[in-house]
């Protein structure tokens, strides 16, 4: 059958574009590596310089940021303080996720969309923890600002929402983008709230739900493949030398 065999093709040209980028991955960490040795060899240490003087993960004194080695972190995101982030979690481009008050913890496969803000509290006014918690498979989207509030499992927060000291969004529960819920406020578990201040809008479907499960898991596959194009060496010291080099010929 024509389809079958078009398929079968495809999916074995698939499977060697992806050994090819292995490879051609494989290929650049070594040949960092021996750059690394030949510079070593030399007295030459220019390849430890901070070029970019942004810090994805920053310490507070004793406060270290904890994440398991799934995690994966935007070059320019930036964790700080007693935050924990579980495995194969996402901290997207341009996220800041602060636990310089009191500590964040995230949970499993969640996701922290770009330019959106986590924060502690030091003093919750609602008498609730002042922590910020959100648990596991937990969809956080983009230009958020989260603080002191609670997300639990399998919950959605979308784009361009305000999660208020105290609240709390429970299991499978979904705040609309923009919305804003305030201190104390409360999305109980399987219901859609939005607006500002966000209020009951509807009932989550039973499809609605099982898709909660997949968008998490969508977006954690996609935080591999991101993961996949950064080396652990930054190679911005060449950069430098070819300015160097060049400035000397002027």
């Amino acid at each position: 059958c024509p389809q079958v065999c078009a398929a079968h093709y495809g999916c074995r040209l698939g499977a060697m574009k992806r050994v090819l980028v292995g490879v051609g991955k494989a290929l650049r960490d070594t040949g960092q590596a021996v750059e690394r040795m030949g510079m070593r060899a030399q007295d030459n240490w220019i390849f430890q310089e901070k070029i970019c003087r942004h810090r994805a993960l920053m310490n507070l004194f004793d406060q270290r940021p904890k994440l398991r080695p799934s995690v994966f972190v935007a070059p320019n995101a930036s964790l700080v303080g007693n935050v924990s982030v579980m495995d194969e979690s996402s901290i997207w481009y341009g996220a800041v996720v602060r636990g310089d008050q009191s500590p964040v913890d995230i949970g499993g496969k969640s996701s922290i969309g770009d330019r959106s803000v986590v924060l502690s509290a030091s003093v919750n006014p609602t008498g609730f923890a002042a922590k910020t918690s959100i648990g596991d498979w937990v969809t956080v989207g983009q230009g958020c600002v989260l603080r002191g509030c609670t997300v639990d499992n399998f919950a959605v927060v979308g784009d361009g929402c305000v999660i208020g000291e105290g609240a709390l969004v429970e299991t499978h529960g979904m705040l609309e983008a923009g919305s804003v819920l305030p201190a104390g406020g409360l999305v109980p578990r399987g219901e859609v709230h939005g607006g500002n201040p966000a209020a009951f809008v509807r009932k989550l479907e039973k499809d609605e739900i099982a898709a909660i499960e997949k968008k998490a898991e969508d977006v954690s596959m996609s935080a591999k493949k991101h993961a996949d194009e950064f080396l652990a060496y930054s190679n911005t010291y060449q950069l430098r030398e070819q300015l160097g080099t060049a400035a000397g010929k002027i």
